[in-house]
């Protein structure tokens, strides 16, 4: 092989693939810019020069790192590993230029190639791949080979370190001890790689080493299974979703390319080097890529966070009459509390503390509130989409088990529209009375309103929807809702995964101050309701904090939410004595009301797009259900608001029989 003619022969695939690329970026049509892989077949000299310096490529470069990193991650952590990708994005790393790494980044040096990569069919590779190289130099074989069997020695060591680590370990049992099968399968690939080596040719020698490793990868993947389908027993976190999902890229890497040593059927071998090379491309042109990383690690810790709060969600929806009106006295208990609220922050107003002081007793206040309110069992409208979403999103990604799964999740909506609608209602006519009563008192209590003259009349100009910053104020509201939900769930998927639980039952001195049965009890409430609590907690500091941060930063930050703005509107209306005029009336239930309805859309639309991100749901389905939803509204508009019998969910299932199925 003449390494000298190798810097002209690179020049010559970059142009190659510079041509591909540009038909690429002028938007021609597939065969187009696929067509050009076939045009090079016609051309004998072209074909034998393409080759030639590909394998010139390959016989001059290490393979390792690029069959054993690519598309793999390390194992820096999730942070670290995140840190490492914002600064080579500023500073690349040193490649070296031995690495076959290093080759392939030179040639596929725009960050977008992956994707006419991926576009041009499988076929159309293989049928390029197999004319250029109807036969391979016996020299050239055997290095390939030896660097194969390297990085599959490699592989199946990481696979078994990562396979004991203790954050594995303690998911999976007996997976420590000699019978491991990640253990089980290193030793096999030692043995395999070993005699394959020995070899003439590096040809294996036994097919029955080959299915060995087979079956030991078939069960390493059966113990990641296990982590996925106990999740709910124990957790998850970010360090072990990092950990299984390098195992799976190990294992699925390690497959690919024992399959290519040992397949005989030249279509087989030339299908798995199309896949890889599609791998490798994408994976070197998106491994700066901060959006992928967090995409990718983050896909499984959602999954668990946004379960939790589907597991919650189901009280929210309301399946028949009585579940309909029990949650609407549930929300006006919540009315009520929130009354008592918009009364106690308005007096802490008028302390005139410092900004810091008034952000702190104002999240206090919220927190405090919302707290009450879960352990009195009432409802909070607006948190309701946020704990909601997950289950619609739960019953798309299990469709496949339910051929009716558009009509029962069409169902599913109008019941969950319905019981928010109820909800809302609750809330506002609850909290605009109670408060209004709670000032008369407190004037007769007192000598004076809560609010001032100038208070009641800022209270009231808050709240229009043409004149205010009302609108953004309640998405901004409805942001925090949303996060509050996902607080919910990370905070139980913790107590779950760092076994709080057992650890109190489990403690000599709360078992003495206790005893076992209660501290059993304590515990099982805890579990229950612990992620509530710290979601009730965060956000009423966001709600407390966020005037005070906008008014530290200059910027007209504030929030909205339509409960709260029903309460300050009785506490205004009883302040200024009934003075106020029939236009302000109008306006001010107007703006309200397009508050309740901002606070829901945002919550439930980012909730509901972080479940279906979570599983993987596929925007054909969401399109229609979208479609049979607006039909729905359309022939049957009084079921969105009552529940009412139509002849589309008179037979339907209940929304217990769907969660049932679920789980």
């Amino acid at each position: 092989m003449n390494n000298a003619l190798l810097p002209e022969r690179i020049d010559y695939v970059g142009k190659l693939i510079e041509i591909i690329r540009n038909r690429w970026k002028a938007k021609s049509n597939k065969s187009s810019f696929a067509d050009v892989l076939d045009s090079i077949l016609l051309d004998r000299r072209e074909k034998d020069l393409i080759a030639e310096q590909i394998l010139s490529i390959l016989f001059s470069a290490k393979f390792v790192s690029l069959l054993t990193e690519a598309e793999i991650g390390s194992n820096k952590g999730f942070f670290s590993d995140a840190s490492a990708k914002l600064s080579f994005k500023f500073l690349p790393p040193v490649n070296e230029p031995s690495e076959l790494r290093t080759k392939f980044d030179d040639i596929f040096s725009d960050n977008l190639d992956y994707q006419w990569v991926k576009a041009i069919p499988d076929e159309n590779w293989i049928r390029f791949l197999d004319g250029i190289f109807p036969e391979v130099d016996p020299t050239v074989d055997e290095y390939i080979k030896k660097e194969i069997l390297n990085s599959i020695l490699i592989l199946a060591q990481r696979a078994a370190t990562l396979g004991i680590e203790p954050e594995v370990v303690s998911k999976i049992p007996r997976v420590d001890d000699l019978d491991s099968p990640f253990l089980g399968l290193n030793r096999e690939v030692i043995f395999y790689v070993e005699k394959t080596l020995n070899s003439s040719g590096y040809t294996s020698v036994s097919e029955n080493d080959y299915r060995h490793i087979l079956v030991m990868i078939s069960q390493c993947n059966s113990q990641i299974s296990y982590i996925y389908k106990h999740k709910d027993v124990f957790g998850i976190s970010l360090q072990l979703t990092s950990l299984v999902r390098q195992l799976e890229q190990y294992l699925k890497r390690l497959s690919q390319l024992l399959e290519l040593l040992e397949t005989n059927d030249r279509d087989k071998k030339w299908l798995i080097i199309t896949q890889l090379l599609k791998e490798f491309v994408y994976a070197e042109n998106t491994k700066y890529s901060l959006r992928k990383h967090f995409s990718t690690n983050l896909q499984l810790l959602t999954f668990k966070v946004i379960e939790n709060t589907s597991k919650t969600g189901e009280h929210y929806i309301a399946s028949d009459k009585s579940a309909y009106w029990n949650l609407f006295a549930k929300a006006m208990g919540g009315g009520v509390i929130v009354a008592f609220l918009c009364g106690n922050k308005t007096r802490l107003y008028f302390q005139h503390l410092p900004i810091f002081w008034e952000a702190f007793f104002y999240s206090l206040n919220y927190s405090i509130g919302f707290i009450i309110i879960l352990l009195l069992g009432f409802t909070l409208a607006t948190k309701q989409p946020a704990m909601t979403a997950s289950t619609i999103a739960a019953n798309l990604s299990n469709n496949g088990e339910n051929p009716n799964w558009l009509n029962t999740t069409t169902q599913l909506l109008i019941r969950l529209i319905r019981s928010q609608f109820i909800s809302l209602v609750g809330n506002a006519l609850v909290a605009f009375p109670v408060a209004y009563g709670l000032d008369l008192l407190y004037f007769y209590a007192f000598g004076f309103h809560i609010a001032d003259p100038a208070k009641a009349f800022r209270l009231i100009s808050e709240l229009n929807a043409w004149e205010s910053l009302a609108l953004p104020h309640a998405a901004l509201a409805g942001v925090y809702l949303m996060v509050s939900g996902l607080i919910s769930g990370y905070y139980e998927n913790k107590w779950i995964y760092n076994k709080y639980s057992l650890r109190i039952v489990s403690h000599p001195k709360l078992i003495r101050f206790f005893g076992p049965v209660k501290l059993a009890r304590i515990a099982g409430y805890f579990e229950r309701n612990f992620g509530g609590l710290a979601g009730n907690f965060f956000l009423g500091v966001f709600l407390g904090s966020t005037s005070a941060i906008g008014f530290t930063f200059g910027l007209p930050l504030d929030i909205r939410h339509i409960t709260f703005a029903s309460g300050n509107f009785g506490i205004a209306v009883s302040s200024l004595e009934n003075h106020v005029s029939t236009e302000l009336w109008i306006n001010t239930i107007i703006g309200i009301t397009c508050i309740g309805i901002m606070n829901v859309l945002v919550s439930f639309g980012l909730s509901i797009a972080f479940a279906l991100k979570s599983r993987n749901a596929k925007f054909s389905e969401v399109k229609s259900l979208i479609g049979n939803l607006s039909w729905q509204f359309f022939h049957h508009g009084l079921a969105f608001f009552f529940p009412v019998k139509t002849k589309e969910n008179s037979d339907d299932i209940t929304h217990e029989a769907i969660i049932n199925r679920q789980a």
